[in-house]
C-alpha cells in the first residue's frame, strides 16, 4: 500500500525500479539458401533448415557469419534434407525443407556425397563444427536444449526447445526416414515448450505444389500426445 506521505518523486523512483515483463518474440525462417535475408526484430531467432544450396563448407561459413551478426539474444538452428537436381547436372544441389544441408548428415554423405560434390568433396565434421563451435548458435540435431534469456533489457524467459532435421524419405535426400516408423518422434520430450522441425505435421500448413497434404502423420500424432 502506498504511503501518502511519501514524496511523489520517491514513489516514481520506486515505480521505475519495478521489473518490466513483456512477451518473448520469436522470429522463424527457413530455406534461405545462401541469402542473408533482412530479419525483423526479436528475442529468439529460429532457422528451420536449408541454410545453403549445396551444403559446402564455404556456404555454411557465410551462413554462420550471417547468423552470428543477427541481433538476437538466442539463435536456434537445425539442418534439413536434400534432393538431387536434374540428373544431367554433375554437381548435385541439396535442397528441400532443410534439404540443402547434406554435409550435416555424415552417414548420408558417406554413402551419397559423391553424387552431390563429386568434384570438390566436403568434410562433414568440419561443416558440423562451424555450427557446434559457434558461441551464439544453439545447433539441434534431433535433440533438445534449455534456453534462458538473461539480458536485462529482454523478456527474461526460459524454455525448452527440441529441434530435428528429419523429413519423410522421398528420393535421395539427407535426414530422410521411413514415414511408417513413428518411433522417431517419440524422442520429443513431453516438457518441450518449442518444437522445431524441417517437415511439417500432416495437414498443418503442408500443402504441396500438387495440392496435397505432404506433412508427416507420425509427427502430428506425437505433437498431440499428452
Amino acid at each position: 500500500m502506498e504511503d501518502p506521505s511519501e514524496p511523489l518523486t520517491s514513489r516514481c523512483r520506486h515505480e521505475t525500479q519495478r521489473p518490466m515483463f513483456r512477451r518473448t518474440r520469436f522470429v522463424c525462417v527457413s530455406d534461405t539458401h545462401n541469402t542473408a535475408v533482412k530479419l525483423p526484430k526479436g528475442d529468439v531467432l529460429i532457422h528451420a533448415g536449408d541454410l545453403t544450396n549445396q551444403g559446402s563448407y564455404s556456404e555454411l561459413s557465410r551462413a554462420v557469419e550471417w547468423l552470428e551478426k543477427a541481433d538476437f539474444e538466442a539463435k536456434i538452428v537445425i539442418a534439413g534434407i536434400s534432393h538431387p537436381p536434374h540428373p544431367s547436372i554433375l554437381l548435385i544441389q541439396l535442397t528441400r525443407p532443410g534439404n540443402h544441408d547434406i554435409t550435416l548428415d555424415p552417414s548420408f554423405y558417406a554413402s551419397h556425397g559423391s553424387h552431390f560434390h563429386n568434384q570438390a568433396p566436403q568434410v562433414p565434421e568440419s561443416c558440423i563444427s562451424l555450427l557446434t563451435s559457434s558461441p551464439s548458435i544453439t545447433y539441434l540435431n534431433h535433440s533438445s536444449s534449455r534456453v534462458t534469456l538473461s539480458s536485462p533489457s529482454g523478456p527474461r524467459t526460459s524454455f525448452t526447445v527440441f529441434g530435428s532435421p528429419y523429413s519423410p524419405r522421398a528420393g535421395l535426400w539427407a535426414f530422410g526416414y521411413d514415414p511408417s516408423k513413428s518411433s522417431l518422434w517419440d524422442d520429443i520430450p513431453l516438457d518441450a515448450d518449442v518444437v522445431v522441425t524441417h517437415t511439417p505435421p500432416h495437414a498443418h500448413r503442408d500443402e504441396s505444389r500438387h495440392r496435397r497434404a505432404a506433412g508427416c502423420e507420425a509427427l502430428r500424432k506425437a505433437l498431440w500426445r499428452g
